[in-house]
């Protein structure tokens, strides 16, 4: 056995106890979800690849090309883990950034979460790169968008301040005797380093969007619904809801919101079908959170408090209904909605 293969072996083995590590965060993570959810399937909040089970499918030996393969039963995992994802004994440990953009704004590196930083420039940097980390942002369009309006040589020296901030802080979170170079500048260029593994929820939240309208286009409702579950787990609040003021932030926020309050209505209505009116009713509540003039949704509410033997509550949202449209938009609820409140009023059957 030669010494390289022993070094390499050596390797493949510190990382294997790295995955070890991160199986048992992940699976405290899904414990605590899932607590929180019920025991519905959490797939969203599986951030790592199961270890235990990927460890059985390595091949480890001192002279083998170790190399982690992904069996018939991860094939759905979300796309960032169905990639192909590692090559243990010829790669060294990669650096990891796992984001949270939708409600308040977090970052772990590694384990770790970021608790201080070191700048509110090195923050607001790291948001709008990680939102669009597969390709390089020049540095003019930095500066516009981070300090609009800003005499070009303080927007200039307030990057190359918040490129200094972001760096020192990340390589305190990583924690390692060696720094890290997190951000590369190229020809006035920036971008988050490509060795870094990135996790993001929101990006996972636009994969899901993006099969669940495969998987209806094909008729595959049971598998749709089922994604549709995790997209809404995994929205814990508007996009980047500290920068509302932020005018980079606006359209992807308002575009977000139309994509979660989209979900919420499909799994309103497959509660509806499914005689689960009180999960119907949560679902309709979120969707008034987040824009209360939805008079489609007042509709469910009223249908379902009906169905549920519970007049009195059907007739009381009407009511809300016809205040909050008439206060917000000037208008009377439509002939449908009417309708049903006179149905309501009348006994009938919703």
């Amino acid at each position: 056995m030669n010494p390289e293969s022993v070094e390499q072996y050596e390797s493949a083995l510190q990382l294997l106890k790295q995955i070890q590590a991160d199986y048992r965060r992940a699976r405290e993570d899904l414990q605590e979800v899932s607590s929180r959810f019920g025991e519905r399937e959490v797939a969203a909040s599986l951030r790592f690849v199961t270890a235990l089970d990927a460890m059985d499918r390595v091949g480890a030996g001192p002279d083998s090309r170790v190399t982690l393969r992904l069996g018939q039963e991860h094939q759905k995992l979300p796309f960032i883990l169905a990639r192909p994802v590692f090559l243990l004994a010829t790669q060294q440990y990669r650096p990891t950034l796992e984001v949270y953009c939708l409600g308040k704004f977090q970052v772990r590196v590694g384990s770790k979460r970021i608790e201080h930083w070191r700048s509110t420039k090195a923050k607001s940097l790291l948001k709008y790169l990680i939102t669009h980390h597969r390709r390089p942002i020049a540095k003019e369009v930095l500066m516009e968008a981070l300090w609009p309006g800003c005499e070009p040589s303080l927007a200039k020296n307030n990057l190359k301040m918040a490129v200094y901030a972001l760096r020192q802080t990340l390589n305190t979170a990583e924690d390692t005797s060696k720094s890290f170079d997190w951000l590369l500048v190229m020809d006035g260029n920036y971008m988050i380093n490509p060795e870094v593994v990135i996790w993001v929820d929101l990006e996972q939240l636009e994969y899901h969007w993006v099969n669940i309208r495969k998987l209806e286009k094909k008729r595959e409702l049971t598998e749709a619904i089922k994604e549709y579950e995790i997209a809404e787990a995994l929205y814990k609040g508007d996009y980047l809801e500290e920068d509302l003021y932020a005018e980079w932030t606006s359209l992807r926020r308002e575009a977000l919101k139309d994509v979660y309050l989209a979900i919420l209505a499909k799994l309103a209505d497959h509660s509806i079908i499914n005689e689960d009116y009180d999960g119907c009713i949560i679902y309709c509540q979120k969707i008034l959170e987040k824009d209360q003039c939805r008079e489609d949704t007042y509709r469910r509410l009223m249908d379902c408090y009906s169905r549920l033997g519970n007049r009195t509550s059907a007739i009381r949202w009407y009511h809300l209904c016809k205040k909050t449209i008439k206060r917000e938009l000037g208008i009377i609820p439509d002939p449908q909605t009417t309708s049903l409140y006179h149905k309501l009023l009348n006994n009938e059957r919703a």
